[in-house]
């Protein structure tokens, strides 16, 4: 099994902030759609962000930055993508396999 290595994120605009902020709320969003089974609860959430996710994509270029900003950018986009694979997954939908 092949060891993963995560990089630190790190944040100095923005929209990194507002991506991150709302990757840490899937997990509380989860809890609570559990409890209620209010699935549009995380239909929203997904949509928020995906929102996120796009003002990060238009204001913080990944591929253009370098170094460790290149690998938080780059950390920041790998975890929205599998954070919205797991809840399309969860509401019964197929994400696709790339964008």
């Amino acid at each position: 099994m092949r060891e993963r290595h995560l990089a630190a994120i790190e944040i100095s605009e923005q929209a990194e902030r507002d991506l991150t902020l709302q990757l840490l709320t899937f997990g509380s969003t989860i809890a609570a759609v559990s409890e209620t089974l209010d699935f549009h609860t995380l239909a929203h959430y997904l949509f928020a962000l995906a929102t996120a996710f796009s003002g990060f994509y238009e204001q913080c270029p990944a591929l253009r930055a370098e170094g460790s900003v290149r690998d938080s950018r780059l950390l920041l986009c790998d975890l929205t993508a599998r954070t919205l694979a797991t809840g399309l997954d969860l509401l019964g939908i197929d994400a696709p396999d790339q964008m």
